[in-house]
């Protein structure tokens, strides 16, 4: 296996803390965050003959910006980290 690979991976394990502060930023309670995942999975349609429409975006729109945040900050440490050590070798 790469040493990337391995480094990504570690890098994943280890910001579980910080995935934990995002995940309390963005959703208010673990009911908001189930309801975010459900609405997600519910066809826009559906939402619409509910009346429930906006709702399904904002719970859609909070879980694809909380998987965005944390897939952002694993790149950005990566390609930080990846950069200062070519730097000392």
């Amino acid at each position: 296996m790469d040493w990337h690979a391995i480094f990504i991976i570690i890098l994943v394990v280890i910001n579980f803390p910080v995935y934990r502060f995002v995940y309390r930023l963005i959703f208010s309670d673990p009911e908001d965050f189930d309801e975010s995942i459900k609405y997600s999975f519910t066809p826009d349609f559906l939402s619409f003959f509910r009346g429930k429409y906006w709702q399904d975006k904002w719970g859609t729109f909070k879980l694809r910006m909380y998987i965005l945040l944390c897939l952002a900050i694993v790149l950005l440490e990566y390609v930080l980290l990846n950069e200062t050590i070519g730097y000392f070798q």
